[in-house]
């Protein structure tokens, strides 16, 4: 079979194998080696979803590739956002004296932007001048979103105004850098003269102002959109959801005409970042319900929901949903498993979870020395800071609050002066009031309440009720009626409703034989109408999650229940038709 009709079976190819059919009967008939058999096979990669390794096989089967294969190649990577091997295959381009031409440079131009690789933009953009190529109209309009992502505005709009000929690509790459920078004065500008507009154009004004977090003029732009996507209608549910207007946003999603991932994951990470956990797994089942299938950017804020809620049987569920559904071990979901893991008390599975993360960062050595203070594990949670230390990893202020909290917890004054000490003038780091409040704690614990009080007195941010807090519970545990009475006023005004504060105070009292005045504080607490806060039974949490009937994972979970003989009634009792099915089905499994 010759070069032609080897030419034609990869254009009726639409399947993965029967290409890998096709590539094997290449090299049997000794085609492998013809240049544009190979450019074709090369372009086929992506469409049939190969994996981009498949493509740079093909590539290195051939020992003299010409411009055409070049260009397939780099075009591949650089739609694989796979930009530095895109950029590498440049390199060896011009090693090999073969010239890039208007078909190579655009696609290194998108892998420049997304690296924000600005210089080698700017010598592509020589390279283009002297060679002639900047004439074309789509290696110009490349350049222009270049320096656009890449931050420099002022170039990008430089290359337009010298365009001789624009189109509504070049408009819009321009308009899109201004809602980049959410410089939205120039960008209506920008958009108001434009010749012709398309939904982009809409859209990109409509992201600008949620940018700026002008909802009022993002909603005017969309409700003057003479057409809306997919894009334009997710784009004004993260506004809403980021100035917390949930059920705008949500009133918003039940009118989208279609859906995709992007839109349901708007609405999760929505619910989680605004602290209805519950709401957002409720979104996440019906996406699921949908077939719609999550990804790795939607487990993460499932998995922060789950922290929220901070249950360990709801931990595990999410923890084997993410194995089980080869969702993408990145960065973001290990460190979110590490925080959810660590919240739920579990800290050996935080601790497993970390030592996967590929590429530690702060935010990941955060979420483990985080987890470890708050339970208890103080001196574990400061050799987690060594490490991250000996492994020059820049600590940020979140940081800091689990290590002075670590110190507090374990009694370390010395080094948790030193660490804050540190925190300001090694790092240049301004603390905020959860420092202090830290500190305050630390100082209060060790019976050094008159430092405390010093520092809370000097907070350049004011009282602040955490900080008031840490004090005050030193002074019950020091009995020290003078600083408690200083200091309670200004934490009742704070917190009005926490009923601990008065409790506090008035134990303090009690303490020191002060009746009458401890009798006053639990009259006053009467009189304004605070109740004590309830507690919350493991029966109330199992109410309050919502369940999914379908999934497998609540027979694991709730097996030894199960085998007692005893989560029947309990369902009954708690009087959930959709948990009380949930359990007939899981038992009818059993």
């Amino acid at each position: 079979m010759g070069v032609d009709a080897t030419a034609s079976l990869l254009k009726s190819c639409t399947s993965f194998p029967r290409f890998k059919q096709i590539h094997a009967h290449i090299f049997r008939t000794n085609v492998h080696q013809n240049n544009s058999i190979v450019a074709a096979l090369i372009s086929l990669c992506i469409p049939l979803q190969a994996n981009p390794s498949y493509a740079k096989l093909v590539f290195n089967t051939i020992s003299r590739p010409n411009l055409a294969v070049y260009n397939q190649m780099v075009r591949s990577l650089a739609k694989s956002s796979l930009w530095s091997d895109a950029i590498l295959f440049y390199r060896r381009m011009t090693t090999a004296e073969v010239k890039p031409n208007h078909f190579t440079l655009p696609f290194l131009l998108n892998s420049c932007a997304g690296l924000s690789e600005v210089l080698l933009g700017s010598e592509i953009h020589g390279r283009s001048v002297r060679t002639g190529l900047l004439l074309n109209l789509e290696l110009q309009n490349a350049l222009i979103d270049m320096y656009a992502k890449c931050g420099e505005l002022g170039l990008a709009r430089q290359v337009f105004d010298e365009m001789p000929r624009r189109d509504v690509v070049s408009w819009n790459a321009v308009l899109g850098g201004y809602a980049r920078i959410g410089d939205m004065n120039d960008g209506r500008k920008l958009f108001d003269s434009m010749p012709v507009r398309n939904v982009i154009s809409w859209n990109a004004m409509i992201v600008g102002y949620v940018r700026c977090e002008n909802f009022s003029a993002a909603t005017e732009a969309f409700d003057a959109m003479p057409e809306r996507n997919v894009v334009s209608w997710t784009t004004m549910v993260v506004g809403c959801t980021k100035c917390g207007q949930m059920e705008t946003g949500r009133r918003l999603f039940e009118r989208m005409p279609q859906r995709n991932l992007i839109s349901w994951t708007a609405m999760i990470t929505g619910y989680a970042q605004n602290g209805q956990p519950r709401e957002a797994l409720k979104m996440f089942h019906r996406m699921r319900d949908s077939n719609v299938k999550p990804d790795a950017v939607t487990m993460t804020s499932v998995i922060t929901a789950c922290a929220q809620l901070g249950g360990a049987e709801l931990a595990n569920w999410a923890d084997s949903f993410v194995v089980h559904n080869n969702i993408e071990l990145n960065n973001h979901v290990l460190t979110a498993l590490v925080d959810m893991h660590a919240k739920c008390g579990n800290v050996e599975k935080a601790c497993q979870r970390f030592e996967m993360i590929p590429q530690r960062d702060a935010f990941s050595y955060t979420a483990l020395i985080s987890g470890l203070a708050s339970h208890g594990y103080g001196h574990e949670a400061l050799e987690v800071f060594q490490r991250m230390q000996m492994e020059e990893i820049e600590p940020h202020e979140i940081t800091y609050v689990g290590v002075l909290s670590a110190c507090s917890h374990t009694g370390l004054v010395d080094d948790g002066l030193r660490f804050w000490e540190s925190m300001v003038k090694d790092h240049r780091m301004v603390p905020w009031a959860d420092h202090y409040a830290c500190v305050v704690d630390l100082l209060g614990r060790a019976g050094r309440l008159a430092e405390a009080y010093e520092l809370v007195r000097s907070m350049p941010m004011g009282p602040h009720a955490g900080a008031l807090g840490a004090l005050l519970a030193a002074c019950r545990t020091h009995n020290n009626v003078e600083i408690a009475e200083s200091i309670a006023g200004k934490l009742f005004e704070l917190e009005p409703e926490n009923t601990g504060n008065y409790v506090l105070l008035a134990s303090i009292y009690a303490s020191n034989n002060r009746w009458a005045d401890a009798a006053r504080v639990r009259l006053a607490l009467k009189e304004r109408g605070n109740k004590k806060l309830p507690g919350c039974s493991w029966i109330e949490y199992l109410k309050r999650v919502p369940v999914n009937e379908d999934e497998d994972h609540w027979s694991s979970c709730w097996l030894s229940a199960l085998e007692q003989g005893t989560f029947l009634h309990m369902a009954f009792c708690l009087g959930n038709p959709a948990l009380v099915y949930a359990v007939l089905v899981i038992l009818l499994k059993w």
